[in-house]
């Protein structure tokens, strides 16, 4: 299999009192103050484990809620490695053909903005695996991939929560700690673990998201209007078409469509709210993950009273 290592970031932003170049700001919105992750064997178990500070270069000054929530203050910022240092410490670590598996989708957002930032070079090549995504398929059995947080993870899981939150390193062994049960009747039942996890490992320097908004007349008939029109693959431009379903009557509406290059395309849309014109917020996105089509609400049981005392 590849080398599958479990990651979290901390990371601090602007605060107040700490004045910042706003093109310098623009390009890197979250530096990250601390990385910890650990390494994944076949069997989901935790090989070896790896915690660095990381000493900021842009914001110095400990965001006041990031203080609160990681129990940090501004004179531990002093400490640690650079982060083109901590960089190549992890890849040290990590080894190559790299898939990054973390809580969420932020921590790799956050991590290429801090390599394209650092300008590291030769740019760096890894895949990235949602474990949210995974735990809400295989553990919930929904799609609400960007929902739950670790402690609630842990607690559905009925996992041990001994090592404290917001710390890097503890967050990364949780994240493993849940990827590992997760997965535990799969892998008892003799699946391929990374058969398993294939259908949620996605690209993270792709760009897999696009939005526009739609004007409309009054009278529109929407899912009409919404399936003659063509959308287009986030990534690639290729052209999609969709055969729109109606979600929440009159509010919003979905369609799969397909990409040749980049497999199934979500294609969402929402009314606009608050505006003076009727307008469609459309979001083009490729999933992290199986695409899940939602389901429609059920239609509420009409309940007609009767008069027990009518004849």
């Amino acid at each position: 299999m590849t080398s599958l290592v479990a990651i979290d970031l901390e990371w601090n932003t602007a605060s107040r009192g700490l004045k910042v170049d706003p093109d310098l700001a623009s390009r890197m919105m979250f530096e990250i103050i601390e990385i910890g992750a650990v390494r994944l064997d076949d069997g989901m178990r935790v090989k070896d484990r790896f915690a660095t500070p990381v000493r900021p270069v842009l914001y110095t000054k400990l965001q006041h809620h990031i203080a609160r929530v990681t129990n940090r203050t501004s004179q531990s910022l002093e400490e640690g490695l650079t982060f083109p240092k901590a960089w190549r410490s992890l890849l040290d670590f990590a080894g190559h053909d790299l898939v990054l598996a973390s809580w969420g989708t932020s921590d790799p957002e956050v991590l290429i903005s801090n390599l394209q930032f650092h300008e590291i070079k030769p740019q760096p090549a890894f895949r990235a695996l949602n474990i949210q995504a995974v735990f809400s398929a295989l553990a919930e059995g929904t799609s609400r991939g960007n929902q739950r947080s670790i402690e609630y993870a842990l607690d559905f899981l009925r996992l041990d929560k001994d090592l404290p939150f917001h710390e890097a390193l503890s967050d990364a062994v949780y994240a493993g700690r849940i990827l590992a049960e997760t997965l535990r009747p799969e892998l008892e039942a003799g699946k391929d673990p990374e058969k398993l996890l294939k259908p949620f490992i996605y690209d993270p320097f792709l760009v897999s998201q696009s939005e526009e908004r739609l004007e409309i007349e009054k009278d529109t008939d929407v899912p009409a209007y919404l399936n003659r029109r063509t959308y287009r693959c986030p990534a690639c431009q290729n052209p999609l078409t969709g055969d729109f379903m109606e979600i929440n009557p009159g509010k919003s509406w979905f369609a799969k469509g397909h990409c040749p290059d980049h497999g199934d395309i979500e294609l969402l849309v929402k009314r606009a709210r608050r505006t003076r014109t009727p307008q469609l917020q459309v979001r083009c996105r490729i999933p992290q993950g199986p695409l899940v089509v939602p389901k429609p609400p059920p239609e509420k049981e009409r309940v007609v009273w009767t008069d027990p005392k009518a004849e």
